[in-house]
């Protein structure tokens, strides 16, 4: 401090005086509650941002969760979380391009490209406005994705994943009070608390159960584990269960676990015999419940995937009806366009937030997409989730041929094999506002970097074409039998 110069005191002296005369003059505003929120939101951003790859994945998840969550404060977040994102895409980007990078691949090329289709895609719809704010909103995610997320894991992995497991214990432990004590749905529908279980939750549980170091560890996982799965039971969200399943059966046959599988299977049916012996009159009427809602959902009249067929038949004649540059990224008009007025963030029809004039559902995301950007927009998006589950296979040929279930790719993989399946049956795949969509995408850009990394061992017998050094952590998933 000694050493700043007479013109350095006076510029520090005339900061500390313009900041007190504004905060004098502007008083009343302290009286505001929003101001205050806003206050803390931005005084909360710089301190995540202070440690950037530490804290602001939590921040940002935390964030984007409590504005799904029917919790005190969900409307200050559910605009909150944009503020966020914009945050931790361009801190992320900046910071990204001051450190040692690693190279881009081919799935960050074709996030541009689903960007570019977006915004295409937004000058054609009658809510242009809407739409554009949609695609800014998807391009902040995949910037995020792209720069953000990288620097929280990569590097740090083990922390990451320990965080991550112990994030999914206290989410199934917080929802089981919440429903089973309180009777509080926190989700909202039951199809929301299935996706979380079954997408953000139960993957990451088992993965970590079979990893577990000692007994307890391993004892206290599982608890979670079946906690996770009883959720997933009692929500009868039908692509919960399936998507929940289909990560048991490429789990257990990828890593050749088939003792596990008949374990889970025998399991199951020892607790429906048990309840069946004990209580055969509500043995019956669950089993019929749960026939009803995996095959019917409620609408037996209209048979399997009834619940489903008119949002498909009114997808498809959007489709049509729009069949080139679709509706607009982010819109399904069912009236007309009401304008926006930036200055109050307000249109006639309500927020800026998508209203029931610009929204409907659709029962699977794949159909969305495609009313969304067209025909034409859509190449790039079928790409890119094609690109991912190419990596998931990647990932379970590994698994096959090391049975090593150690591996970061893994759970990667196994969250993203369950959110492929799920997003069949419902639209949250491209919704950016999701908490799934936020945690779906930054897991499956995580594991294209782990793919690329393994496949740059070179196999033994062979020269390798460049020699790049490859991490330790990455080492497991390539076979050097």
């Amino acid at each position: 401090m000694n050493d700043l110069k007479p013109i350095s005191w006076v510029g520090i002296v005339l900061g500390i005086s313009a900041a007190l005369y504004l905060l004098y003059s502007h008083l009343e505003y302290f009286g505001d509650v929003s101001f205050l929120g806003a206050i803390l939101l931005l005084e909360v951003i710089i301190a995540s941002i202070w440690k950037y790859d530490q804290r602001f994945f939590v921040l940002l998840i935390a964030t984007f969760i409590w504005a799904g969550l029917r919790l005190p404060l969900q409307g200050a977040w559910t605009g909150g979380r944009w503020v966020v994102l914009a945050a931790g895409a361009v801190v992320g980007f900046i910071l990204w391009t001051k450190t040692p990078r690693r190279p881009f691949h081919s799935i960050h090329l074709l996030a541009f490209f689903c960007v570019c289709a977006a915004f295409v895609s937004a000058t054609v719809s009658i809510f242009v406005r809407m739409a554009s704010l949609k695609a800014l909103s998807l391009s902040m995610l995949f910037l995020y994705c792209v720069s953000g997320a990288r620097l929280a894991v990569l590097g740090r992995e083990d922390r990451f994943f320990q965080g991550l497991l112990w994030g999914a214990q206290i989410l199934v432990y917080g929802t089981a009070v919440c429903y089973l004590g309180f009777g509080a749905a926190i989700w909202g529908n039951p199809n929301s608390m299935g996706a979380v279980m079954s997408i953000a939750c139960f993957p990451i549980l088992l993965w970590g159960w079979v990893n577990s170091d000692g007994p307890m560890m391993k004892a206290r996982r599982l608890v979670a584990l079946l906690l996770c799965a009883y959720l997933i039971r009692v929500s009868l969200a039908r692509a919960g269960l399936v998507s929940a399943t289909s990560v048991i059966l490429v789990f257990s046959i990828g890593l050749r676990q088939y003792k596990m599988l008949g374990k889970i299977a025998a399991s199951v049916m020892v607790l429906v015999a048990l309840a069946g012996m004990l209580t055969p009159g509500t043995l019956d009427h669950q089993l019929g419940e749960l026939k009803d809602a995996f095959l019917y959902k409620g609408h037996k009249e209209e048979g399997v995937l009834g619940s489903r067929r008119t949002a498909w038949d009114k997808t498809v004649a959007s489709i049509k009806e729009h069949p080139w540059f679709g509706t607009g990224y982010g819109t399904s008009p069912s009236g007309e366009d009401p304008g926006v007025d930036f200055a109050t963030f307000t249109s006639v029809g309500g927020t800026i937030a998508s209203t029931g004039d610009s929204e409907r559902e659709h029962g699977s995301s794949y159909m969305t997409i495609a009313e969304w950007v067209g025909l034409l927009g859509v190449f790039p998006f079928a790409a890119i989730i094609a690109l991912t589950l190419s990596n998931v296979w990647k990932v379970c040929a590994w698994m096959r041929r090391t049975a090593d279930p150690r591996p970061y790719a893994i759970p990667l993989a196994m969250v993203v094999l369950s959110g492929l399946v799920h997003a069949n049956f419902e639209d949250w795949l491209f919704a950016v506002g999701s908490y799934l969509s936020l945690f779906f995408w930054v897991c499956a850009f995580l594991l294209a970097d782990m793919v690329a990394d393994a496949a740059a061992v070179p196999v033994p017998g062979t020269v390798p074409i460049a020699r790049r050094p490859l991490p330790a952590r990455f080492g497991p998933l390539v076979s050097h039998q």
